[in-house]
């Protein structure tokens, strides 16, 4: 074993021991269902001493910012590897919610935490809405890189990219919000599918004939052509 190898050993469980931290205090936050834990309690539930605690988190805040980040970190892990293999746009839009959906249901009580936290009385708003806000526009990236993609590739028509990946966002963020809040939610691939289909056809089901008509949609297939194939009686 070479000479940096316990430096190196050291390294690896001080990262193991943050994320064990990290991944308690996530789900403390959640089950109590506030931001006013004690670090006293984290150290207890997380098994280990109250000292150990601050000298990976400064305060309670920094460790409430820990959280939100390993829920970014976990979706954007969960991202980067099916887009490198799938470059089609329709694949990727289902990969990212599939991934998003996956991050709810990891912690919804925590979800619901955050969302409740950010912009209300609590002192821990300003963190909670500055990270969130930090994941949003990552997201919203994200959003508009699959837009651009099936837009260049013929497979959305699009009257207005940014209103497309700002729809596209409202549309994800409520959808989260409810399923956080579902006692019982639907699979994660029905839910991503269901929610698939419906941001690439909308309540029409297919695409409209009329590229002009306004709504984005999924371009070609049957329902471009009906206008020349169906007639009239």
């Amino acid at each position: 074993m070479g000479r940096g190898a316990p430096a190196e050993l050291k390294a690896i469980i001080r990262d193991f021991r943050r994320d064990q931290i990290v991944e308690v205090a996530g789900r403390l936050f959640g089950e109590r269902g506030t931001t006013e834990l004690s670090m006293d309690d984290i150290a207890t539930e997380a098994g280990v001493a109250r000292s150990t605690l601050y000298v990976y988190f400064a305060n309670r805040d920094e460790l409430l910012r820990a959280c939100l980040q390993r829920m970014h970190t976990l979706l954007l892990e969960a991202v980067v590897g099916p887009w490198e293999r799938d470059s089609h746009p329709e694949e990727r839009l289902r990969t990212l919610v599939v991934a998003m959906l996956e991050r709810i249901d990891d912690n919804p009580a925590f979800f619901r935490l955050a969302l409740a936290t950010q912009g209300g009385p609590s002192p821990a708003a300003p963190t909670v809405g500055a990270e969130l806000d930090v994941i949003g526009l990552d997201i919203a990236g994200l959003i508009r890189d699959v837009v651009e993609d099936g837009a260049r590739a013929g497979h959305f028509r699009l009257p207005d990219p940014d209103k497309a990946t700002t729809f596209v966002g409202q549309q994800l963020y409520g959808a989260l919000s409810v399923r956080a809040a579902e006692p019982a939610p639907a699979p994660i691939e029905e839910a991503a599918g269901d929610l698939v289909a419906f941001l690439l056809h909308g309540l029409v089901g297919a695409p409209p004939a009329d590229p002009g008509a306004g709504a984005w949609s999924t371009g070609g297939g049957r329902g471009s052509d009906n206008g020349a194939d169906g007639g009239s009686a």
